[in-house]
């Protein structure tokens, strides 16, 4: 055991003698800070911007939304700018805008990012609401048209008719047909693709991968394998072994630090755990597959190839499993799936 604890501090001193070593932790410093600035979308997010003139018919509609029973939650602003903010920082889902004059074609814009998952039945309702306001105008427009005078008994009388039948089912009619549904508990949850995912836990991953992995392209460079070329084979896998985790020790510390940092973490004893069973797999996987190598072309042209994959199919910024099951089975395979 005292002869591993040697080969594993002399490596752990060479590391921290290289100052490419240093720049991978500066370059994790930086990616992190970059991640932190991300903000994914969210399912749950049911938030809608309403940005309103003060025209006394935007504001009958912003009342009419904030009375009506809905599964969205409408928040007044002030400030277009303000408004656009939240939506590309994923505050709200998206947005309305009055452009301040009355209700006519055109008064209204929508605003939202590539990302809006619930924008279109945000229309649907937001409409329903405008389009309610907007008919009292029909109805007084075109009340000399059809009635031949404009009249306030009139207008009364349209106006009422119209409420009733807004309340009333005369029109339109639903019919709800219940079906039966499966236990929550029986439902095969496959992950989300809501936003949970900790991006910066992915990030920290996939770091402490990379530096493994391009530690083994120093076996192409001259006296690349060191000490390790004059070892029988037995001794020599576990020489890289504990080489590969003394190159991996405070990438992880500072992955650790940063993932507990961030918000959504479970914990430190869960994200440690996670994080040494990474490196522990990653260690032993970057010395099985970088055998197959046997040139530094070769084994440059796989690297991209191996991060994409990884980034497909773990879940470092969103989990694809959600839409692709079979993928849970065939994450196992990458290191970046036992980070969890």
């Amino acid at each position: 055991m005292g002869r591993y604890i040697v080969w594993y501090t002399l490596q752990l001193k060479a590391w921290v003698q290289r100052k490419t070593s240093w720049m991978q932790v500066l370059g994790m410093v930086l990616a992190a800070l970059l991640v932190s600035q991300i903000h994914l979308p969210d399912a749950e997010n049911t938030r809608i911007g309403i940005c309103a003139s003060p025209q006394e018919s935007a504001q009958k509609i912003l009342e009419c939304l904030k009375a009506k029973e809905s599964i969205f939650e409408f928040q007044e602003y002030t400030s277009e700018e303000d408004m656009r903010q939240d939506i590309v920082s994923g505050v709200i889902e998206c947005g309305f805008v009055f452009s301040g004059d009355d209700i006519q074609k055109g008064a209204v814009t929508y605003i939202c990012t590539p990302f809006s998952a619930k924008g279109l039945v945000a229309q649907e309702t937001f409409y329903a609401a405008f389009f309610e306001g907007y008919s009292d105008k029909i109805l007084m427009d075109s009340e000399a048209e059809v009635y031949g005078k404009s009249d306030e008994e009139i207008t009364r009388e349209l106006l009422a008719k119209k409420q009733d039948y807004l309340q009333k089912n005369e029109m339109f009619q639903m019919d709800i047909i219940e079906t039966e549904q499966k236990p929550e508990e029986e439902v095969y949850h496959t992950g989300d693709i809501s936003g949970k995912i900790l991006p910066m836990r992915g990030m920290a991953g996939l770091f402490i991968f990379l530096i493994l992995w391009m530690a083994q392209a120093r076996k192409f460079e001259d006296h690349g394998n060191g000490a390790a070329a004059a070892m029988e084979r037995k001794q020599r896998w576990k020489f890289e072994y504990l080489g590969c985790l003394a190159e991996a020790t405070s990438p992880a510390l500072l992955g650790i630090v940063l993932i507990l940092f961030a918000p959504g973490n479970r914990g430190v004893v869960i994200e440690t755990g996670h994080v040494l069973l990474l490196v522990f797999v990653s260690s032993f996987w970057v010395l099985v597959v970088g055998k197959l190598f046997q040139n530094s072309t070769t084994f440059a042209a796989w690297t991209l190839t191996i991060i994409l994959a990884q980034l497909v199919v773990c879940p470092v910024f969103f989990d694809l499993a959600a839409v692709v099951p079979a993928l849970q089975a065939v994450r196992w395979v990458f290191p970046l799936g036992w980070l969890g």
